[in-house]
């Protein structure tokens, strides 16, 4: 059995984040916190109730 993955395409992120590495690198980490969130079952309204989202 292969471990649990999430795969972030960098391409659509550079195309809004690019110019900024700062946005960039805060984006990337926002979407890994976000998938990683739905791994263990939280949803997108429940994110957004707790201010995550």
């Amino acid at each position: 059995m292969l471990p649990d993955k999430i795969t972030i395409f960098r391409g659509p992120i550079e195309r809004a984040y690019g110019g900024d590495l700062e946005q960039l690198r805060a984006q990337v980490r926002r979407t890994v916190l976000h998938e990683v969130a739905h791994h263990f079952g939280i949803s997108d309204e429940r994110l957004v109730e707790i201010d995550r989202y």
